[in-house]
């Protein structure tokens, strides 16, 4: 995936689409963070498609809608998905204590200076 400033997509946008129509994809940046991505229509029919499958996989095992609306407003990280899945998992809480106790006792990690 190429990356591009704004004003140089704005500038290019014409060669910009038709190389997306041909299969490209272009990070749009603005001051170091990513604003926009220009792909094909193709390439975002299979990604929404995908996203929808993925969530009516979520729906069928039983998952929250509330969560799952959360998640696509970008309120909740993906993974909530699969952890809301295991929410009525007695095993779950003694796995989070149990990570919890070993970072409150590791050790700190020495910094690393490449």
């Amino acid at each position: 995936m190429e990356t591009i400033n704004v004003a140089e997509a704005k500038s290019r946008f014409s060669e910009l689409i038709s190389r997306a129509l041909a299969g490209e994809r272009f990070e749009i940046r603005r001051r170091e963070r990513t604003v926009a991505v220009l792909v094909s229509p193709v390439e975002f029919k299979r990604l929404e498609h995908a996203a929808q499958a993925a969530n009516q996989l979520a729906l069928a095992l039983g998952q929250d809608e509330a969560l799952l609306a959360r998640i696509a407003r970008g309120e909740a990280h993906p993974a909530m998905a699969a952890f809301g899945l295991w929410r009525d998992e007695d095993d779950l809480e003694k796995l989070a204590e149990e990570i919890r106790a070993e970072r409150d006792t590791a050790v700190a990690r020495p910094e690393i200076n490449l």
